[in-house]
């Protein structure tokens, strides 16, 4: 219940037990009012009676005359004339009973004695007896119903009043603390916000002043490790000379191209190596060289624009890389022919002998199968056979990996797979070493036939293929929250997307109408995992992703992050519920980068998770690091 509703409580019903209690003093004192009134009446009308009666000069018809006349004149239950030996002269009463005009209820609830008054009455000095009126208790059971009406009525009205005024006096004192409850529900979704408007109640007051200056805190925190890692980022992936991205950035991006889910299976890696600097250096000096450099870093960066993803690198100080996902060896080797020409044009306008300086250029092209290691000792090797070659250049094919299944075989058990519903969820533990507790689990899929189960990474380089990938995650989202809703009741899950099925237009809409009607049945709590690259390239598509799941108490988080933005700010707008980075990331990342990454994930409560982690070698190298929570084989060994 709200500070509004129970101040509100406490305040109505006070309120109400004040005028509860001054209407009760009220009805009372009408009461005891009318009591004594009915009885004055009686005692007049018997003493005025009286008086009357004695001038009848003990005619008994006389007095029945005038005793009827004021009987009904008034409000009686009974008026009597006894003589003086106690024997009834006369008697009229009032048997109407209890009046209908009055509920039930109030007669039993207000109990009125008629009392009875009596007096003498007398003929000259000779006695004729004694004359007992009874008022009528009808009577003051009307009146004080009409009492009681009238003070409901205004009890009522008093009521309503004074809480149409005790809302609005309310809604004004408690304004500045709907201003707390806004900031401090902005704090807990990680949001920087400072209430500029301060509160005249001095409590509320320096409520506020203390959580703008919380928030200042962490807001400067936030900034300062920002700062930190745009300037420190420029060191960890920038050559300084040529502009392009250095050797670390290449390496951890190159994961992201070498897995089974990568939108080209295979591409061509081109290593340029520039022969002869050291005696350039001696003979246009270091200025001039690094000049030449930057007009081959300009070059490369024409040759691969072709490639939406391609990725230019400076592996040291006279190796260039580049990648190129999906272009085939032949495509590549007409790049590093062009290449190769127009390093040799800018060698001659540098005044350098082309038999001393020259470009030494090998071609590896490589398949999503490829560890990285295996792919930087192929690429090596290439760039040292090309050093042999008289052109200097030469390039290796891929090796045909054996397709046991056809591409139509693939398409014909993928298909039959989504009609008789035989994928299956496969769950991972995502484990929190420091506190050796599961953070949650992270679902895959496996293609089960008659004979044979299929990983995820069998099957979805298949899929892609096929042009079907999407068909298989939609059929995956319905098995979460269909048949394995109980299977995963009361566990934490994570769920990973690809980023070609998040950019499918029709993707939104599936997911918003799966949710509509599935997920209040959801027993599990979900995470939805989406790539770094998507939120920063598709940046209103992701904050709508984030907005449709948070409505169902679904988080989201972030995975193949490798720091490359030149902002961060994006992750203090996203909110991702946490980070997953491989364990490389970590490991090769500057101390101090790693520090300010830290800084910068604690300031907005994020959790940093390294994944790929196989022994325990590398997790005590993370653990020193302070990145305790792991994904991969080693959590089968904890």
């Amino acid at each position: 219940m709200t500070l509004f509703k129970q101040i509100a409580l406490v305040v109505t019903t006070v309120l109400f037990a004040v005028l509860v209690t001054v209407t009760t003093i009220l009805f009372n004192d009408a009461t005891t009012s009318v009591q004594n009134r009915l009885y004055e009446d009686a005692q007049n009308t018997a003493a005025s009676l009286s008086l009357s009666l004695g001038t009848a000069g003990g005619d008994l018809t006389t007095m029945q005359t005038m005793i009827n006349a004021t009987f009904d004149s008034g409000h009686f239950s009974s008026i009597s004339l006894v003589d003086v030996d106690g024997k009834m002269l006369y008697k009229r009463t009032n048997e109407s009973g209890l009046s209908t005009k009055i509920p039930k209820w109030f007669h039993n609830m207000v109990k009125i004695n008629a009392p009875t008054a009596s007096a003498n009455v007398s003929s000259g000095w000779q006695p004729v007896g004694i004359l007992n009126v009874q008022s009528d208790p009808n009577y003051a059971y009307v009146e004080l119903y009409k009492v009681l009406e009238h003070l409901m009525i205004i009890l009522i009205t008093i009521f309503i009043v004074a809480l149409i005024f005790i809302n609005m006096l309310l809604r004004i004192v408690l304004k500045p603390l709907k201003q707390i409850q806004k900031q401090a529900e902005a704090i807990s979704r990680n949001e920087f916000i400072i209430q500029e408007e301060l509160p005249r109640t001095e409590e509320l007051k320096n409520v506020v002043m203390a959580m703008n200056k919380m928030v200042a805190k962490v807001k400067k925190m936030f900034d300062k490790a920002n700062q930190e890692l745009q300037k420190l980022k420029e060191n960890e992936y920038i050559d300084k000379v040529t502009g392009l991205k250095n050797r670390k950035y290449f390496i951890n991006k190159l994961p992201e191209y070498l897995k089974v889910d990568a939108r080209s299976r295979s591409g061509s890696h081109i290593m340029v190596a520039l022969n002869g600097v050291i005696e350039a250096n001696k003979k246009i000096g270091y200025k001039k060289v690094d000049e030449l450099f930057g007009v081959l870093a300009e070059i490369l960066t024409a040759e691969a624009a072709f490639y939406e993803e391609s990725v230019i690198a400076r592996m040291n100080g006279t190796e260039f890389s580049v990648l190129l996902p999906g272009c085939n060896v032949y495509e590549a080797l007409d790049i590093a022919k062009r290449i190769q020409t127009k390093i040799a044009r800018k060698i001659e306008s540098f005044n350098l002998d082309e038999d001393e300086f020259y470009a030494v250029i090998g071609i590896h092209e490589y398949t999503y199968q490829e560890s990285v290691t295996d792919f930087l000792t192929l690429s090596d090797l290439a760039l040292s056979k090309a050093k042999l070659e008289t052109e200097h250049l030469y390039f290796d094919n891929a090796e045909d990996v054996e397709e046991i299944i056809t591409k139509e075989e693939w398409r014909e058990i993928i298909n039959n797979a989504l009609a008789n519903d035989s994928f299956e969820l496969v769950t991972y533990k995502v484990v929190d070493t420091k506190n050796h507790a599961v953070v949650h689990e992270t679902i895959t899929i496996t293609l089960t036939t008659e004979d044979r189960v299929f990983t995820y990474g069998q099957f979805i380089a298949a899929a892609m293929q096929t042009g079907m990938v999407d068909d298989i995650y939609k059929r995956v989202l319905t098995l979460l929250f269909g048949r394995y809703n109980t299977v995963l009741e009361g566990k934490v899950c994570s769920l990973r997307l690809s980023n070609e099925f998040l950019q499918d237009t029709a993707t939104f809409g599936f997911i918003q109408e799966l949710l509509a009607h599935k997920a209040k049945h959801m027993r599990f709590r979900l995470i939805v995992e989406i790539p770094d690259r998507y939120v920063t390239q598709y940046e209103e598509n992701a904050y709508l992703y984030k907005e449709l799941f948070g409505r169902y108490g679904i988080e989201m988080g972030i995975f193949e992050f490798i720091g490359e933005e030149n902002d961060y700010r994006y992750l203090q707008n996203f909110r991702p519920f946490y980070i997953k980075s491989q364990q490389e990331f970590f490991l090769t990342l500057d101390i101090h980068n790693m520090r300010a990454l830290e800084m910068l994930a604690d300031s907005i409560d994020i959790d940093l998770i390294a994944v790929g982690v196989m022994d325990k070698s590398t997790l005590v190298k993370l653990q020193e690091r302070d990145i305790y929570i792991v994904q991969g084989k080693v959590t089968e060994l904890l």
